[in-house]
């Protein structure tokens, strides 16, 4: 167990660095200039070409390490600048810089994400025991087409069908915004529906699964209550699938989803990350990726490990 906590340690540098170089390389391509203004006035050229040089713009490589010494610290180890884990200015919020912004914008989206994710894991578990060990009935086949909806509905659509019931017409949650508990309840339904989809369809086919396996016959055999037959025998077997799914989609909405957040107008990461694309700013861009992979890595990771402690027969 240890060894591999620390293998997977020893191996998130390269992965980020790989994830770095592919996403520089792409938000690098992308058309215009972060320093452009077109809704206001622009700034004469040669003020223009002395700021490019300044956050080394006018050149791939020079921006690449420059931005690359900074994040990673080496820079301040080498004395080459005076604090570690700098992700730079942003280029588009003036007087801010990218700490900053995930400081303020990542509490927000990690505290929607859980909900969501606590919110998917008790409608899918719930549902998806009830669809197993009833399969054909009329709540399995409630539960099915519950389940098809929310994986084919975007997240736009539900959302906006949210706020126009609960937020215009019955007056019930604020219409967006951020600030107490009524604020998350709508972003949260709508972003855990496609999680909670999928983890009752994985759930409904590991308890089908698990329910006709011979340890769970030995199990009623000896007379053990159908209720504790389902709930501590096969689902624990039958949540490992499910298991396997959190640990991605939990990072993905603990680092918000960008659709919600825009539609409820929620003050997350998400929301920055779509302005840094269209504004071009390459360092609130890099900053974003860098902490959602970091996330990613950590959080399977933990499933890994959770997975040795579920069943301790599985080799990690």
């Amino acid at each position: 167990m240890i060894r591999l906590v620390v293998r997977r340690l020893l191996q998130m540098p390269l992965i980020l660095l790989a994830i770095y170089t592919i996403t520089f390389t792409l938000a690098w391509l992308i058309p215009g200039n972060p320093l452009e203004n077109p809704e206001g006035r622009r700034p004469p050229e040669e003020i223009t070409q002395a700021m490019l040089e300044q956050y080394r713009l006018d050149s791939y490589w020079g921006f690449y390490w420059d931005y690359l010494g900074k994040a990673t610290g080496v820079s301040w180890v080498l004395g080459a600048h005076p604090r570690p884990f700098d992700l730079g200015p942003s280029l588009k919020h003036e007087n801010w810089t990218v700490n900053e912004i995930l400081a303020a914008g990542l509490p927000v989206s990690v505290t929607l994400g859980l909900a969501a994710i606590l919110l998917a894991c008790v409608i899918g578990i719930t549902s998806g025991v009830i669809g197993g060990v009833r399969p054909g009935s009329v709540v399995d086949l409630a539960t099915l087409l519950v389940a098809l909806v929310g994986i084919s509905l975007p997240s736009f659509v539900i959302g906006a069908a949210l706020l126009v019931l609960f937020s215009v017409r019955l007056e019930v949650f604020p219409i967006g915004g951020w600030g107490g508990v009524s604020h998350i309840v709508l972003p949260a339904i709508t972003l855990s529906l496609p999680y909670a989809a999928y983890i009752a369809r994985l759930t409904r086919f590991g308890m089908i699964d698990q329910l006709e396996s011979d340890y769970v016959r030995a199990a009623r055999a000896r007379g053990l209550p159908e209720w504790r037959v389902v709930l501590k025998h096969a689902l624990k077997n039958a949540f490992l699938p499910v298991l396997s799914y959190l640990g991605p989609a939990a990072a993905t909405a603990m680092t918000g989803s960008f659709v919600v957040e825009k539609v409820f107008a929620v003050p997350g990461i998400g929301t920055h990350f779509v302005d840094a694309v269209l504004a071009k700013d390459l360092t609130l861009i890099m900053g974003v990726v860098l902490t959602y992979a970091a996330m990613l890595i950590l959080f399977n990771l933990v499933v890994d490990v959770m997975y040795r402690w579920v069943d301790p027969r599985i080799e990690l």
